[in-house]
């Protein structure tokens, strides 16, 4: 009997037991019934938990132990609130990582050898404080499907990048408020400091956030926004307070730096022109036949 608590005892056992399955496997020569309930419980056990590794984003820094060459993975946030929000998008992300480790591991975990029951990683996890032990079938196949997950991860990643492309959000976006001012008017002093102001404001964000506030200024909806994008509506939301809260902290920034300038502050009701500008804008792309 194995002591209740003995990690170190089940961890031992189960070796065992996978050497044992490993043999009569390779007597079968990897066919048949037990061949597949095989592939069904490594492949349920891999996606579940790499299910859950990128829902709460703790799969960058596992993929990252997981082999040199991965060192420096990482994911960007647009991606990952992707990931996290949208579990379709996930699981289908998830299975074809499993299915493409799946190929190497028979050749090389079972045909080729490459598992035995003493078998360790050749890179210790930093996260781990200490070398780890020997491992199971699970863990083996498990760590094969965090090294291919970068791979998998590029190409969906190009796959969302090529859809929002066709669908015009990943467009560039610049603000011409020149039309706004007429010969003459009080406001056209104005027109090359803010015109500048703005673009540089939209230039400095990161381009997912910049189409949010575009697509909130073309009249869309939180939840088509969050539809398009393939995250939830709290999401932007949430990233639609913040751009507006850093635009109140950087639009008193310049009316400071058009003091200095100038010698007097800008005139009051800017702030309304520069979103009347941004609609404008808007209603020009969408008026042009630009599809969402």
């Amino acid at each position: 009997m194995i002591p209740d608590g003995d990690p170190k005892a089940w961890a031992e056992q189960q070796r065992a037991e996978d050497a044992a399955l490993v043999r009569r496997l390779r007597r079968a020569e990897f066919r048949g019934e037990e061949m597949k309930l095989t592939q069904e419980r490594l492949w349920a056990y891999a996606t579940v938990s790499l299910n859950s590794w990128c829902s709460n984003r703790k799969i960058v820094e596992l993929v990252r132990a997981s082999t040199p060459v991965h060192a420096k993975f990482d994911m960007d946030s647009r991606h990952s609130d992707v990931l996290r929000a949208n579990q379709q998008e996930r699981l289908d992300l998830v299975i074809t990582t499993v299915m493409g480790a799946w190929t190497a591991f028979l050749e090389h975990a079972l045909h080729g050898g490459g598992w035995n029951p003493r078998w360790e990683p050749e890179v210790p996890d930093p996260t781990a404080g200490r070398r780890p032990s020997a491992a199971g079938l699970r863990t083996y196949f498990t760590r094969g499907v965090l090294q291919s997950f970068p791979r998998h991860y590029r190409k969906w990643c190009l796959r969302q990048d090529q859809r929002l492309a066709e669908l015009g959000v990943m467009d560039d976006w610049a603000v011409n408020l020149s039309p706004w001012w007429t010969a003459g008017s009080p406001f056209e002093d104005e027109s090359a400091l803010v015109n500048a102001w703005l673009n540089d404001f939209l230039a400095g964000l990161p381009d997912h956030t910049r189409h949010m506030f575009r697509m909130v200024y073309e009249g869309y909806s939180y939840a088509e926004i969050g539809e398009t994008l393939g995250i939830k509506a709290e999401s932007v939301a949430d990233r639609i307070y913040r751009l507006r809260r850093r635009n109140r902290e950087r639009r008193d920034l310049f009316r400071e730096q058009y003091h200095e300038l100038t010698g007097h502050f800008p005139s009051e009701g800017v702030d309304d022109r520069m979103a009347a500008a941004l609609q404008r804008r808007a209603q020009q792309a969408r008026q042009a036949g630009v599809l969402r």
